[in-house]
């Protein structure tokens, strides 16, 4: 059988291991490179890593892992080793990019039990940090924000805005590493990186790929697990 040319050939992660990019965003090898910002991907690691340079921004790369197909942002091309395979039988459509895309950090520990937050914590963040730390459960730090927040109280409203200011400064850059951090002292290690436009979808999209995913709070669309399924 002729190999088709190399311009109509798929991109295979044919390895993915510690140290490469691919592995911080979840990848493993055997990852097959199916679309790109919504279009279906042919072609070598050089001219992806030229589209994603002209590009100069996040990128949705669209992979097929078995039957599943699932979506990351990247700014970068060289995620692993590539290999370059024919097109293999049973690739999956490639879901448009749509607006509002973003990458969810996937959490799991060792009885299965999961957790998700997205890596680029929104607006709310910075515009009200006590509705976002309460959202993201983070009690410790909602505590220290209401005792900071009384203790300048008295002092008058401009020192209480400025701690209101500086705590969404910093949520809006650091708060996912404190979500990470928070879910790690409970035992969970980081399972997957999936792009999605909500939690739901990207809670959807991993129990495709790991259908006893078991998610300790219940996305919005989702079912929550029981207390007896959570151990």
């Amino acid at each position: 059988m002729t190999e088709p040319p190399a311009t109509e050939q798929v991109l295979v992660l044919a390895r993915c291991r510690a140290g490469d990019a691919g592995q911080a965003l979840g990848l493993k090898p055997g990852d097959i490179l199916i679309g790109l910002d919504g279009a279906p991907w042919r072609g070598s690691a050089v001219r992806l890593q030229a589209h994603i340079l002209r590009a100069g921004k996040e990128c949705a790369l669209c992979f097929q892992r078995g039957e599943a197909v699932f979506t990351v942002l990247s700014a970068r091309a060289d995620l692993g080793q590539w290999r370059q395979i024919a097109p293999p039988e049973g690739l999956g459509p490639v879901p448009a990019r749509g607006i509002g895309l973003c990458n969810w950090e996937i959490m799991a520990d060792r009885r299965g039990n999961h957790d998700l937050f997205a890596t680029a914590p929104g607006m709310l963040a910075l515009v009200a940090p006590p509705i976002w730390l309460a959202q993201a459960r983070l009690w410790p730090g909602l505590a220290l924000f209401a005792a900071a927040s009384a203790l300048c109280f008295p002092v008058g409203w401009p020192l209480v805005a400025c701690i209101w200011l500086v705590a969404g400064l910093h949520l809006w850059r650091d708060g996912a590493a404190h979500q990470r951090i928070a879910l790690q002292m409970q035992g969970f290690r980081r399972a997957a990186i999936i792009a999605a436009h909500s939690e739901a979808e990207a809670a959807t999209t991993w129990q495709a790929m790991c259908p006893d995913a078991k998610f300790r709070f219940a996305p919005q669309g989702q079912g929550r697990a029981s207390a007896s399924e959570l151990g």
